[in-house]
């Protein structure tokens, strides 16, 4: 699909304003929710990182015993912010699952995946060596039917996003445990797009959905926390066989310099849950001032999406916006659909007046006269 975005150069991003060709846009697309890149901990840690280091990447991966400070603080980082016994520093996000699922390795026979969770999740389950299933995207009863479905003496891993990235959509991953554990099973969630920005710490959907001990999390560090990278986190019993997965046996651990960055995010973040609230008040009220015929989910993450029910008609709409220098997604991701959507991520540093720059411009558009219903 093309894009709007495809003649220009982009700098800044991440936060409220974006600049394309060094011209100021009001920013709703992308990914960095707290909107951190800007604060001086992450600069400082990236420069401490960059006098001290002896390279741009860990050269030897865990296996081979090797330690550096960097990673080693990142992992004490992401186990205390999740308050959990161990976490496991991966390059990049797509290897999470794999982690994951070497590390829950004997405790599941079959993987049981929401149909539209992310491809890694997907591919991860198709290298594990273990039957794959799949089920309607959050509908409990095709769960619970390819749950019954399965050979009596199966454990099933359930596994799902925390937070659909195009939706903002959040599974119930409490009865998602409940009904993993009637089949001694466990669930793995992918917190992707909830790590920072979703539940009262900002540790994502599972602790949102007041989920226990047999649900196992990893989420990538790039999104909400503004760093770069991913974990795994669990017992340490379930990072060692983490470690001992083919994915992370060979490969890079990636940066020490991202995983400076990544360590002091997640210290902000823990230390301070009011950013995880200020933000919801402001996706609440941005959802409040539109229609419930666009907006009908109510998710606390700070994406809202809908469709104006036709390709034409979305990319009409982001036109429209952009000739009034503000950017939104009109998304061809996952979930998105054969007329793709229009996808906004809301960010830290939005001020009200951003937020109701947005709505009067939706407002004209839907009140243009061939745009009336």
């Amino acid at each position: 699909m093309k894009q709007i975005l495809d003649p220009y150069e982009i700098t800044g991003g991440g936060t409220a304003y974006v600049y394309l060709d060094g011209k100021p846009f009001l920013n709703f697309g992308g990914n960095n929710y707290l909107a951190l890149n800007s604060r001086k901990e992450l600069k400082q840690a990236a420069l401490r990182e960059l006098e001290k280091t002896n390279g741009y990447s860990m050269h030897l991966p865990d296996a081979y015993g090797a330690k550096e400070e960097a990673f080693m603080s990142v992992e004490e980082k992401a186990a205390l912010f999740f308050d959990t016994e161990a976490a496991v520093y991966l390059p990049s996000g797509y290897f999470i699952a794999h982690a994951a699922m070497s590390g829950l390795e004997g405790l599941y026979d079959a993987i049981v995946i929401d149909e539209l969770a992310h491809w890694c999740t997907q591919d991860a389950a198709n290298l594990s060596g273990h039957p794959v299933l799949y089920f309607k995207h959050n509908d409990l009863k095709d769960l619970e039917k390819v749950l019954t479905d399965l050979p009596a003496s199966y454990r099933p891993l359930i596994a799902t996003d925390g937070c659909f990235a195009t939706t903002g959509e959040i599974p119930p991953i409490n009865v998602y445990e409940k009904l993993a554990k009637e089949k001694m099973g466990v669930v793995y969630v992918d917190e992707s797009h909830s790590i920072g920005v979703v539940g009262e710490n900002g540790r994502g959907a599972k602790e949102f959905c007041r989920a226990g001990d047999s649900v196992h999390v990893g989420a990538t560090l790039s999104k909400g926390i503004c760093g770069q990278g991913a974990v795994f986190i669990g017992t340490h019993e379930m990072v060692k066989k983490a470690k001992t997965s083919t994915v992370l046996r060979g490969s890079s651990k990636g940066s020490p310099i991202s995983a400076a960055v990544s360590a002091t995010a997640l210290e902000i973040v823990r230390k301070n849950p009011k950013l995880v609230k200020s933000l919801y008040d402001k996706t609440k009220y941005l959802k409040s001032k539109l229609s419930v015929e666009l907006v009908s989910e109510n998710s606390p993450a700070p994406i809202v999406s809908f469709s104006l029910g036709s390709f034409k008609k979305n990319r009409a709409l982001q036109e429209f916006l952009f000739k009034r220098n503000i950017y939104v997604l009109h998304s061809n991701y996952i979930a998105s659909g054969p007329s793709g959507i229009i996808r906004l991520s809301i960010f830290a540093d939005h001020q009200t007046k951003d937020l109701n720059i947005f709505i009067e411009a939706l407002n004209d558009f839907l009140n243009k006269d061939s745009f009336t219903k």
